[in-house]
């Protein structure tokens, strides 16, 4: 931490970004953010529920939400299938089931 602060100081603007913060908490040091280097953007992200953990350390945050595009979940989904390491896993049932969750998942983000 202490050479992570002299490099803070010795840069006149420093941008950290860190991603997955959520899986970091709550072992995450707080010290870390740096709150006290005016210079220092951060830029972090993490599932919502971090949000309270990080107005605690910060005053002045702005919040852009984001959430999954599924078309390209299932595209990566697909890729994976195709791709498969052990093709005999992966039965016709089996992905018959994988497709039925995806029509589901569909017809649910439709309502």
């Amino acid at each position: 931490m202490g050479m992570l602060k002299a490099v803070i100081t010795a840069l006149p603007r420093l941008f950290i970004s860190i991603d997955a913060l959520d899986e970091c908490l709550p072992n995450f040091p707080p010290e870390l953010l740096g709150r006290e280097f005016p210079s220092t953007r951060i830029f972090l992200t993490g599932r919502p529920y971090v949000r309270g953990d990080i107005q605690r350390y910060f005053i002045k945050i702005v919040v852009i939400p984001t959430s999954p595009d599924t078309d390209d979940i299932w595209n990566y989904v697909d890729m994976k299938l195709d791709g498969d390491a052990e093709p005999k896993a992966m039965t016709d049932d089996l992905r018959v089931d994988i497709v039925a969750v995806k029509v589901i998942m569909e017809n649910i983000s439709d309502m």
